[in-house]
């Protein structure tokens, strides 16, 4: 009985690229056999890690900033080992030059950051002047009534004038003070500064009203150097950081990603 030739069934389905391609089969691989390529795009991994790069970045400079100033603050001090302010004249009709509160907080100084305080205060007209620093709660109370004035800044713009009608004792005799010194000429006050909240004053030594002086402030810091040095080199860190959180993520986000094939296999196989 004739039968239908064998080679009537197969037509067609040699071809590679023929109709009767056998289902189930991966499809036609592009250029040299790879999937057509596709960019990968931004996923929310990738945004969040920009968006905390470009922080990271902000912080580095202020970081860096604030290293680089107080490295040029320790250069400027190394004089005579001082951070002072500029020397400039204070007058007072009242008994008492007094400062503001320096609150030094509790252990903050003791860290290292801040060594020795000092006053230097010159008497107008070579004027006998007493140099003090007490507890601000028994300053205050010490002056409470009196006329005085608190010097706020530098110059005649800071200073605050308390008026009053008592006359405080001389202040030597008051015994509130942690350190003092008197005498003609320019007295100089030396302190290691101590956790809490103090007051400095001048005044004439017998407390008598009216005084004109001369002073300026200054402060050591022996820890500075070192402490500009790792904030420099934290912000070198935080900025290198940044760096890695925004180019990494935006060249993964441009990087042509091969797809997978209908047989899930991956492109690149």
């Amino acid at each position: 009985m004739a039968t239908g030739t064998p080679h009537g069934t197969m037509a067609g389905a040699g071809g590679p690229h023929g109709a009767g391609d056998t289902p189930g089969l991966p499809p036609e691989r592009h250029r040299g056999g790879l999937p057509p390529e596709r960019h990968s795009g931004w996923t929310a991994g990738r945004v969040i890690a920009v968006v905390v790069g470009s922080v990271l970045a902000l912080i580095s400079l202020g970081v860096l900033g604030g290293g680089s100033t107080l490295l040029w603050a320790d250069q400027a001090m190394r004089h005579d080992g001082y951070l002072t302010t500029e020397t400039s004249t204070y007058s007072t009709s009242g008994y008492a030059l007094a400062s503001e509160h320096m609150n030094l907080g509790r252990g903050w100084p003791l860290t290292g950051l801040i060594g020795d305080i000092r006053l230097r205060v010159t008497a107008s007209q070579g004027k006998p002047v007493f140099v003090a620093i007490g507890p601000a709660d028994r300053v205050a109370a010490y002056l409470s009534g009196a006329a005085y004035t608190t010097v706020t800044g530098t110059g005649t713009d800071g200073l605050i004038s308390h008026h009053g009608i008592a006359s405080p004792a001389p202040p030597r005799t008051a015994g509130i003070w942690v350190t003092q010194v008197s005498g003609t000429g320019t007295q100089t006050l030396r302190w290691t500064a101590v956790g809490g909240d103090w007051m400095a004053v001048a005044m004439n030594p017998d407390g008598s009203r009216g005084l004109t002086v001369r002073a300026d402030a200054g402060a050591s810091a022996p820890w500075l150097f070192q402490l500009a040095i790792e904030l420099i080199i934290g912000g070198l860190a935080a900025g290198a950081l940044s760096v890695a959180l925004i180019v990494v993520p935006v060249r993964l986000a441009g990087r042509p990603a091969r797809g997978r094939d209908a047989g899930g296999r991956d492109g690149g196989e």
